[in-house]
């Protein structure tokens, strides 16, 4: 049996904009090669930020190989890409175009391993993570990664993927840069850049301004805790189509300046070390193993986090965080003001959860786990 000492990897994306999904292909195309991996990326459409981040630091980075979007013949352009670069396995992202796009190119490349990233729990606005069509492409695959045992269980159970195919690889983060006073500024220095008070409660939410994000739920409980502690600060790190009516929402709520929205930030490390709390709100579609949890936890913060995807197997209740159903404001703010109450148990569930980060969750356990997904693959 021929063992191949150094394999080649190409992801494969619609295009690499700020997100989950995104930023752990971004940590695998840094990490595989230091593992003796040689990595490529291509993406159908534009880089976006992540790929042209990647771009600028040297990772090779193909971009428009397709003339437009769900372009029906991009599969040539890519197979010719691919027969340049020779890889031994394509992992392909579960964008739809890209996942139809690669068995086609893949074959035509003859490249004989195929892997498909799912990062969703079901999608927004419908039943499930594929449509009836999706599922053609699906035996194509030879693995099909999935973020954690629940996880797994869904794509076997609802999706009716072949159990065998599946593979479980958690997400991970850089447990160096996200840890407790993570970042170039410290806690008092960034409050101080935005206008926040030393002594004020802060509560920091980060993702995109998208309806399955639930921000709304988010305002809601943030009225709820003003109304009791006058001193807390809510932070909105993101952007998106949703911030107009967020703001309205927060202007009717009366939270004036007690909310802030910040924007898409580049220094969510700085943001976390700032502050007291983390919240994710989502909906329970599409989040399944959020890497912002595992960053809030790594920063050393008690994050409360809504009962979506397989948050139960990132978060202990009660012990390094909370869970609340979705949509239950009114247990969020709870959660909330008891760790304005009792910082001194807010900082222990911090360090209970940045302990369990380290242990289970380090962005070099998963590279591992790709590394040893595609050596497996390609003996």
């Amino acid at each position: 049996m021929e063992t191949i000492r150094e394999p080649r990897v190409a992801f494969l994306a619609s295009t690499l904009v700020t997100g989950g999904a995104e930023r752990v292909v971004e940590a695998l195309a840094r990490g595989l090669p230091r593992r003796g991996l040689e990595t490529r990326i291509f993406c159908l459409r534009a880089r976006g930020e992540v790929g042209t981040a990647l771009a600028e630091a040297g990772v090779p980075v193909e971009a428009c190989v397709a003339r437009f979007r769900r372009d029906p013949f991009a599969a040539v352009p890519l197979a010719a890409a691919l027969r340049r670069m020779r890889p031994h396995v394509v992992v392909s992202l579960d964008h739809r175009d890209a996942m139809w796009t690669a068995p086609a190119a893949a074959a035509l490349a003859g490249v004989r391993r195929l892997v498909l990233m799912i990062h969703s729990t079901g999608l927004w606005g419908k039943r499930g993570t594929f449509s009836p069509a999706d599922r053609l492409v699906l035996p194509f695959y030879d693995r099909i990664v999935a973020l954690a045992r629940s996880h797994a269980g869904y794509l076997v159970g609802r999706e009716r993927v072949d159990a065998r195919r599946v593979a479980i690889v958690p997400n991970g983060v850089d447990v160096e840069r996200f840890r407790p006073g993570g970042g170039a500024r410290s806690r008092g220095a960034f409050r101080e850049s935005i206008g926040v008070p030393a002594d004020a409660f802060v509560v920091s939410i980060v993702a995109a301004l998208r309806p399955e994000k639930n921000h709304a739920m988010f305002l809601r409980a943030a009225s709820r805790v003003r109304e009791r502690r006058g001193d807390a600060v809510f932070l909105v790190a993101g952007e998106g189509r949703e911030e107009e009516g967020l703001r309205a929402l927060a202007r009717g709520l009366g939270l004036g300046d007690a909310v802030r929205f910040l924007g898409r930030r580049g220094d969510v490390p700085e943001l976390l070390t700032a502050s007291d709390a983390l919240v994710l709100s989502s909906h329970p579609v599409v989040e399944t193993f959020p890497l912002v949890v595992l960053e809030g936890m790594a920063a050393g913060l008690p994050v409360v986090a809504t009962d979506v995807g397989s948050v139960r197997e990132m978060i202990v209740d009660g012990d390094e965080g909370f869970i609340v159903s979705s949509d239950d404001d009114a247990a969020l703010a709870e959660r909330l003001l008891f760790l304005a109450s009792r910082p001194d148990e807010g900082k222990r569930m911090g360090e209970r959860g940045r302990a369990r980060v380290v242990r289970d969750f380090t962005v070099d356990a998963m590279i591992s786990g790709y590394e040893a997904l595609v050596r497996e693959l390609v003996r």
